[in-house]
């Protein structure tokens, strides 16, 4: 049985001819004592485990301002670290845009230089077709003449025209 407070100011004891049963009323007391003893030890405990917790909160207490120090030390080198960072950041940007205009400029100067191939490539295609086109028609003319010697002008005519046109589609498939 939990003794309490309520318990003890409730508690009644038979009455014999002489008052209380002293036999009850020892077992009783033996209760209380028992669980006064018990609290006793309790309170004991729980004054020890007071102490503890309170040696462990100073231990925890110089732990946590060690940490904040440490904290604030790492905030400090973190920003450092950071601005050396950024700077460094920069230098890069500042590199890779210089290397990138080098580069553009690289590029514009070899698309000239192309270009400019291309227009004189253009230029030497004009002179070879040209070129051909007069080999062509000085052979077809040579060939005419030596084959059709003796044909009318007015035959002669429109075979030039054709040898024109066939020469203006073999020219028109080299190209």
């Amino acid at each position: 049985m939990r003794i309490t407070p309520l318990s003890i100011k409730r508690q009644e004891f038979k009455r014999n001819i002489r008052g209380y049963d002293p036999d009850e009323v020892n077992t009783f007391l033996e209760i209380i004592a028992d669980e006064f003893d018990q609290l006793i030890k309790q309170n004991e405990e729980f004054s020890s485990s007071v102490n503890q917790m309170q040696k462990k909160l100073q231990d925890y207490q110089l732990i946590e301002k060690g940490l904040q120090q440490t904290l604030l030390a790492a905030q400090e080198t973190s920003s450092r670290s950071m601005e050396s960072s950024k700077r460094q950041a920069v230098l890069l940007i500042k590199e890779a845009e210089i290397k990138a205009k080098q580069l553009i400029d690289k590029a514009k100067a070899d698309a000239k230089a192309i270009h400019d191939a291309v227009l004189e490539l253009r230029e030497q295609k004009q002179t070879i077709i040209m070129r051909l086109r007069a080999v062509i028609t000085a052979h077809m003319q040579m060939m005419n003449a030596l084959t059709n010697s003796g044909q009318t002008e007015l035959a002669d005519e429109s075979k030039k025209e054709k040898t024109n046109s066939k020469i203006e589609s073999v020219i028109d498939r080299l190209i």
